[in-house]
């Protein structure tokens, strides 16, 4: 019987782990890269910074989305564009657990694009 349980709970994993990157992907062929090359994130200290790349330069500015779901996104911040190509935005004081980012550019024009989906877990230190 542990033996059954433990097949269960391996599976269970399998399941929701597959359903996480099933999910992730959904989300990024949503989104798209358009005038993205890249985005990351990656913890400093207690915050986020997320850090990326646009391959054009008729950007007003860029709004940092972030979801503690992946469903719903809220605003984090935003960055003025500088005619530049790299951007980071550091996302200070954020709650424990997987954390979902994505950043959306504001061309010159009033169109919208959005970045791929990134993530990342923060675990609660004691």
């Amino acid at each position: 019987m542990k033996t059954l349980m433990s097949y269960l709970a391996v599976f269970a994993l399998i399941l929701t782990s597959s359903f996480t990157i099933n999910s992730q992907q959904q989300l990024n062929e949503k989104n798209g890269t358009g005038c993205f090359n890249h985005i990351r994130v990656h913890r400093q200290g207690k915050n986020v910074v997320a850090a990326w790349a646009v391959t054009t330069k008729d950007i007003a500015g860029f709004s940092i989305e972030r979801s503690y779901d992946g469903d719903f996104f809220e605003e984090a911040g935003s960055v003025d564009a500088d005619g530049g190509s790299s951007y980071k935005y550091t996302d200070i004081g954020v709650f424990p657990g997987l954390i979902y980012y994505r950043v959306k550019a504001v061309h010159t024009d009033g169109t919208t694009e959005y970045s791929p989906v990134e993530t990342i877990r923060i675990m609660q230190r004691g």
